[in-house]
């Protein structure tokens, strides 16, 4: 039987990691969840067919779904590594019986793949303070690379094994970082991945949208007031940043913060101090503090939009994500990845994945990134009836000739290919009358917040 108090086996290049499961097991889907995120993946039906083809000793892992274990006697000690249980019909007493049994986790069937990734890597990261765990220092680059992954972030592109790799160098410090990357790369993802891999993982992360507060209201919201400060001030309110202390606070879109409030966040970095509105005394704070942006600060200081001190304070170390159409076949990875997680979220049979449907997602730009592919996804999910996903689908806006009139109905005398920027413009403001927000967004395969940035952005006031 595995005993959970003796470190891992030792971790070579590829973690070795072996599924038991009867035919029609939903923990199949797991082998492929596994084998492209890194892992070496076998598979059987039994525990004694297990033990007769596989060496049992270079297995770091066992997957076992409950069903392919004998009810009359049920003996988990076969097995030299952890195992983790699966059971489609989960209950208190089976869970108490598997753990008895030295189980080292029992879990409920069917799960996702971002859950079974976490507790996998949460396995092997159990004992990663042994020093025997790693055999070099690239198979521990390796394994915090896998912990990133753990976090909801996917490549094996270059690009993002460049990321991933500044990830793992200051994963372990309380560095200020700054986050740059075009709308909907997925930059709150990696603030969440640097928190959970620092030593504040324990602590509360903060998250705060810079650009979703409004102006007059986001110095209260981050900084607290005092009872009277302002109208409506009945009491007295810690902000965000104090709600942070001893954590990690993201500000997101840190170029849409007012200078007011520059000012006041400069003094948190500098002093590490915070003084609410309309207070005369400070309270001292400790912070890990990541901001994101898609806006040049650079430019933005040139221009007196943004504090040059600021901005020299937030710079100290920068993440950049490269935007998705420079990606390679991260692109099919993601979007295979997505597809599983609607046909879950819609209670849909799985779609199958074709090399048409690969094709129109590799041959679209994706303006809106990793955001715009996961809505077209969805949409196309949602409007598939048979058992593939049509690429037709996933109604992806394309470029249209312009018109030289602007009076509804009449003749176009002259065709041009529109730029993305005047599609946008024109697609907003020919169905802003007719559409919410939210409908308009959707019809443009991006967010709300991605619409209110190109509304910014190409001066289009709402209706």
């Amino acid at each position: 039987m595995y005993n959970r108090d003796l470190p891992l086996p030792m971790v070579t290049k590829m973690q070795n990691i072996l599924l038991v499961f009867p035919t029609n097991s939903p923990l199949e889907e797991a082998s492929l969840w596994l084998s492209r995120n890194g892992f070496n993946v076998n598979c059987c039906n039994t525990p004694q067919q297990a033990q007769k083809e596989h060496n049992l000793s270079t297995i770091d892992l066992m997957l076992i779904d409950t069903l392919a274990l004998p009810v009359t006697h049920l003996d988990l000690s076969f097995s030299p590594c952890p195992i983790i249980t699966f059971d489609t019909s989960p209950s208190v007493e089976n869970a108490t019986l598997f753990m008895k049994e030295g189980a080292y986790d029992y879990l409920p069937l069917p799960t996702t793949e971002n859950r079974l990734l976490a507790k996998v890597v949460e396995v092997f990261d159990k004992s990663s303070a042994n020093t025997k765990l790693f055999a070099s220092t690239g198979s521990k680059a390796e394994f915090l690379h896998l912990q990133i992954l753990a976090n909801g972030i996917i490549g094996n592109s270059p690009l993002m094994q460049d990321l991933f790799n500044d990830m793992q160098k200051i994963s372990s410090t309380d560095v200020t970082v700054l986050i740059r990357g075009e709308s909907g790369t997925g930059k709150e993802l990696v603030a969440k991945a640097l928190h959970n891999l620092s030593k504040r993982k324990k602590q509360p992360l903060i998250s705060v949208n810079c650009a979703a507060i409004p102006e007059n209201l986001i110095e209260s919201e981050l900084f607290g007031h005092e009872k009277g400060a302002f109208t409506g001030a009945v009491s007295a309110r810690d902000g965000l940043i104090s709600a942070a202390n001893k954590g990690t606070l993201f500000l997101d879109e840190i170029g849409e913060l007012p200078v007011e409030a520059q000012a006041r966040l400069l003094r948190v970095l500098q002093e590490g101090e915070i003084r609410r509105v309309g207070a005369v005394t400070s309270t001292k704070v400790d912070i890990r503090l990541v901001t994101a942006t898609h806006r040049d600060l650079k430019d933005m200081v040139s221009k007196g939009l943004f504090r040059e001190d600021l901005y020299y304070r937030l710079y100290v170390m920068e993440l950049i994500l490269p935007p998705l159409r420079d990606r390679d076949n991260d692109i099919s990875l993601i979007a295979e990845t997505l597809l599983y997680k609607s046909c879950e979220k819609h209670h849909k049979t799985k779609l199958q994945y074709t090399k048409e449907f690969d094709q129109a997602i590799r041959s679209h730009n994706w303006p809106g990134n990793v955001r715009e592919l996961e809505n077209a996804i969805e949409r196309a999910t949602i409007l598939s009836d048979s058992h593939k996903i049509d690429p037709a689908n996933l109604k992806i806006p394309k470029k249209i000739p312009t018109q030289t009139h602007a009076i509804e109905g009449s003749e176009p005398t002259t065709k041009a290919i529109l730029t993305l920027d005047e599609y946008l413009k024109h697609t907003i403001l020919a169905h802003q009358h007719t559409l919410t927000e939210t409908q308009l967004a959707l019809s443009l395969g991006i967010s709300r917040k991605s619409l209110w940035e190109r509304r910014k952005k190409l001066k289009i006031d709402k209706k």
